[in-house]
């Protein structure tokens, strides 16, 4: 290891000398480049200066990477190999300028060179000795060359040889010399270098025991101020534990091992309302209530005893026999040898926390208006209720119950009244209910009740009474009093049922079946119950037609409505058909009463107007044989504000003139949505639209309505247009209505123009427009793109 380091300490100091040594040597080789220039060898002088000039570089360059990259110990000879190279290298271009010496026939060169080669190998001498090799491998190279040159140079000139002979030994005996004097101070820096590293350890171990020394005092000082300062700090620390213990917001118990009281907070005394005094020398029993198991507590016990945490939460008494709840963690204290002297508990007072986890189960589980049992909470327990009578053999019903009248109150008295109906009603029904049933609110204005353990003729005099109370039930709402029905539908829960699902569906539809059968009844779901077999077929065309709303399967048809007298007026009434998905057609009268019904109409206006205008956009300048378009509209779309929003905003982006588009709205649908009705003619009227009276004379007040209602044609109800030749009241009828619609200024339409004789009679009577079979079918859309007006009435009337 000594070695090495004086090893290193050497190629330190030959590094040391490269910068200056090598500087010395590229301002020689600039020297001889200038000198020797216009010489006759100049070139080759040239060439050699341009070499030595480019090593001593390299070395310089070695220099710098040495001096900045300060190498560890295991790359020192890496360094001092490269050295070496180049040293070598350097001495051997040295050398090859003794070339010079007889290729140059000048004396003074000769003897120039000759000087200056020993004076190179005389400068090595303080450069390269710290390292002795790299001494010999810089001048060896250089007396080589320079002894084999002169040599020649004796052998090929015999009267310069005596001089030759005596230049070589004087340049050996030289040589030999600065050899000698590079060895010896070689060995100088070696030997310097050993005593200073001996020196250094000898000073670094006096050094390393004055140190010691000082770091023992200095550690025994260090230990006696820590020893005072640990003493100061668990002083502060004991005060500060102390008053942390004393202002905790939590209640601190410390007992013995034995569960003896030692010490209680002031916050414990607040929560428990014992003293500090009172607690002292009682064990934690002293806050136990009746409803506290043992179990818990041995539980906590073993726990504790086994130097483990216990947390769970007690119901504890107050002193004033208040119950709390509290929180605990309870925890072992241990001495230095790891064993149990002390107890210490926190405990929280988390009854308000509890009390507010309590309100709001309940409020997730349980209807905020009335306060019965919610949806979410009765499905769950209506599901427990299947799966539990699927394992056990028994039997339970479900009510379905739905206000009939509720609808009224709302409208007449607004909400508030309704809510208030709600809460009384629910009040009232939970007194007729047994205490192990269940009732609950769906949502709305509907109910539902579970009796558990009861067949289903004991459930029908149940429901029974609860159906009357609830009709003999007044409801009063300021100086009002209004009285409501209920239509209750019920369903078996036995071992054979699938699902809760499947119950609910069966209570609902005995339910609906009850409003259909006119309301406040019972009705009990009976599998192949003639009725209920009818409102499943209902509800399939219902799925029908939601699919092929979504599905886009309805298809427009179009029937031609002609003037009788003109034949370039002509106007045509818009159909649909339903398409099934294996491509069957479906007409109108097999789903629009479904529709109707179940209040999809006006989601069908709403397609049928959206394609048609969509129709229109790319074929409205096809159609110049005919007036308008006409689109009929059921008395929900009439109600339906939204649609109206829709239709007015298509119809301002159309490309197509809004006359193209003339509305049929039943007589009933106007007379029932008379306010409605009026609003949604205005507003479409102004844009351009036409309006007719579909079915006039089926209602009894039709004539009384007609002036309220700005439309501009009437539709003769078929009814009367179908019998006009065998019935003259029909044919009355159909003369004082058209009549009267041209007394107005409205245009008369006659449907169901099934043959030329009834075609004749209208004409006598002289009604404005006819439609029928007699004159044309449906058909799909499309085709009266290639009819033109004339064609179309000769074709049809032949």
């Amino acid at each position: 290891m000594e070695d090495a380091a004086i090893i290193r300490q050497q190629v330190k100091l030959l590094y040391q000398h490269a910068l200056y040594s090598n500087s010395a040597i590229i301002l020689v080789a600039i020297l001889m480049f200038w000198l020797f220039s216009g010489h006759e060898y100049g070139a080759l002088i040239k060439v050699w200066s341009v070499t030595i000039f480019t090593f001593a570089a390299a070395r310089i360059g070695l220099w710098y990477g040495f001096t900045n990259r300060k190498p560890e110990h295991q790359q020192t000879k890496k360094w001092l190999t490269r050295y070496m190279w180049l040293t070598f290298v350097v001495g051997l271009t040295w050398g090859s300028a003794s070339i010079f010496y007889f290729l140059i026939n000048d004396t003074q060169i000769n003897t120039l060179f000759f000087v200056l080669v020993c004076g190179v190998i005389t400068a090595g001498v303080p450069v390269l000795s710290a390292w002795f090799p790299a001494y010999m491998f810089y001048t060896t190279p250089q007396i080589t060359m320079l002894t084999g040159v002169t040599l020649f140079e004796a052998y090929q000139t015999p009267s310069s040889q005596a001089l030759s002979l005596y230049l070589l030994v004087a340049l050996w005996f030289y040589y030999l010399m600065m050899t000698s004097m590079a060895r010896r101070s070689n060995r100088n820096i070696v030997d310097g270098l050993k005593l200073q590293q001996k020196n250094q350890a000898l000073l670094d171990d006096l050094n390393w025991e004055v140190a010691q020394r000082e770091s023992l005092v200095e550690a025994r000082t260090t230990e006696l101020l820590v020893a005072n300062e640990q003493l100061t700090e668990n002083r502060a620390h004991l005060l500060k534990l102390s008053s942390a213990v004393e202002a905790s917001p939590n209640g601190i118990i410390i007992t013995d091992r034995e569960g003896l009281i030692e010490y209680v907070n002031p916050r414990s005394e607040q929560i428990s309302g014992y003293t500090l005094r009172e607690c002292v020398g009682q064990t934690p029993r002293l806050f136990k209530t009746a409803f506290t198991t043992k179990g818990a507590c041995k539980l906590m016990w073993n726990t504790i005893n086994e130097g483990k945490e216990w947390i769970g939460e007690f119901e504890n008494k107050r002193k004033n026999g208040e119950v709390y709840w509290a929180r605990v963690y309870v925890a072992p204290i241990k001495n230095q040898q790891q064993d149990i002297t002390h107890f210490v508990a926190i405990q929280e007072d988390v009854t308000e926390a509890r009390t507010l986890a309590s309100e709001l189960n309940h409020r997730a589980t349980h209807d905020d208006l009335t306060g019965l049992i919610n949806r979410s909470e009765f499905d769950r327990r209506l599901n427990d209720l299947v799966l539990d009578t699927q394992l056990r053999d028994d039997q339970h019903v479900l009510c379905f119950l739905d206000l009939d009248q509720f609808k009224v109150i709302n409208d007449t008295c607004g909400h508030i009244a309704g809510d208030e109906l709600l809460k009384q009603l629910g009040r009232h029904l939970d007194k007729l209910i047994r205490k192990h049933d269940t009732l609950a609110r769906l949502g709305g204005d509907e109910f539902a009740i579970l009796m558990e353990h009861c067949d289903a003729h004991q459930a029908q005099r149940v429901a029974d009474e609860i159906r009357k109370a609830v009709e003999s039930f007044q409801f009063i709402w300021e100086s009002q009093v209004f009285t409501i029905a209920v239509s209750i539908g019920m369903s078996r829960i036995e071992q054979q049922t699938i699902n809760a699902t499947e119950v609910l569906k069966q209570a609902d539809s005995a339910c609906f079946a009850a409003k259909q059968s006119g309301g406040n009844c019972v009705y009990l779901y009976q599998d192949n119950d003639a009725q209920l077999v009818k409102q499943a077929g209902e509800f399939r065309w219902v799925n029908e037609i939601k699919e092929a709303l979504n599905q886009s399967r309805l298809v427009l048809f179009t029937q031609p409505i002609m003037h009788i007298r003109d034949d370039r007026r002509h106007q045509y009434e818009v159909l649909v058909r339903l398409k099934t998905e294996e491509g069957k057609l479906i007409a109108p009268g097999a789903f629009l009463p479904t529709a109707e019904r179940y209040h999809l109409s006006d989601r069908i206006d709403r397609w049928v107007i959206d394609n048609v205008v969509s129709w229109l956009n790319q074929h409205h300048h096809q159609l110049n044989h005919i007036e308008h378009l006409a689109i009929n509209l059921s008395g929900a779309s009439l109600g339906n504000r939204y649609l109206l929003e829709h239709i007015i905003n298509l119809l301002r982006e159309a490309e197509f003139s809004a006359k193209l588009i003339s509305f049929e709205i039943t007589e009933t649908a106007a007379i029932a949505n008379l306010r409605e009705a009026r609003h949604f003619i205005k507003c479409l009227s102004e844009l351009g639209c036409k309006f007719a009276l579909d079915d006039f004379g089926s209602g009894l007040s039709s004539f009384g309505y007609l002036k309220n209602l700005p439309v501009n044609a009437i539709k003769i109800d078929g009814m009367f247009v179908r019998d006009i030749l065998d019935d003259p009241f029909d044919a009355e009828m159909v003369k004082a209505i058209n009549d009267i619609g041209h007394v107005m200024h409205l245009e008369t339409i006659a449907e169901f123009v099934e043959n030329v004789d009834i075609l004749n009679k209208l004409k006598e009577i002289g009604v404005d427009y006819v439609q029928g079979y007699y004159l044309g079918k449906p058909q799909p859309i499309d085709e009266m793109l290639a009819q033109s007006t004339t064609k179309l009435w000769q074709h049809n009337r032949h």
